[in-house]
């Protein structure tokens, strides 16, 4: 795998309508972001809606988000992006995660090796390019955690990617997409879900930015 030698810190992707981000490396910049989504998403509530449920569905949101957020900071994350628009009356039980991880491998660790290492776990992959990164992309259904009783199966898309700085491959990028299937999830929903995630990729650039 050759790294194409030029010096990136950031990146940038075109989302869908719908959609919004939190970022994670601020908590002044998070809290926003949650403080925005939460008021956003009221806004699809009936209009009768007592205050009192109102203010009820305000709090679980955001705890909600807020928990999203610790995960998503203990698994490295830059960023986090949901769907905060509701589709026929739904909103897409969908999120996807951007990750930076440095595995700290030795110097002499091939790029191979490391990529190898870091999608033992992600099941099938293929040849993948991010504006012009060489990395892989991998698929994996996830099935419920029998130890809590909340949780559902899933399927998991990862894009997966050496940060390009000089030539240096210490840091990786690490794209999740992640959706609930619960029985009955049509699997044509599960698709479009996946080719809207694969096609927003495809909007993926790499920037200056750190």
């Amino acid at each position: 795998m050759e790294i194409p030698k030029m010096t990136v810190g950031g990146y940038t992707l075109l989302m869908p309508p719908g959609w919004d981000r939190i970022p994670l490396r601020s908590k002044s910049e998070t809290q926003d972001a949650i403080k925005g989504i939460v008021d956003h998403s009221v806004k699809f509530l009936d209009p009768a809606t007592p205050k009192d449920k109102v203010t009820q569905a305000r709090l679980e949101l955001h705890n909600r988000l807020n928990r999203a957020v610790a995960d998503a900071r203990h698994r490295n994350g830059v960023d986090i992006y949901l769907p905060v628009e509701p589709i026929h009356g739904f909103i897409a039980p969908a999120s996807f995660l951007v990750s930076k991880v440095s595995p700290g491998f030795a110097a002499r660790t091939s790029p191979s090796e490391i990529m190898s290492h870091l999608t033992k776990d992600f099941g099938p992959s293929e040849d993948i390019e991010l504006d012009d990164v060489p990395g892989v992309r991998c698929q994996r259904s996830v099935p419920a955690d029998p130890k809590d009783e909340d949780s559902v199966p899933s399927r998991q898309v990862n894009y997966v990617v050496p940060v390009p700085d000089s030539g240096d491959v210490s840091e990786w990028l690490i794209v999740s997409f992640t959706t609930l299937t619960p029985d009955g999830t049509p699997q044509e929903f599960l698709e479009i879900l996946t080719e809207l995630f694969d096609a927003v990729m495809t909007t993926f650039r790499w920037s200056d930015a750190a």
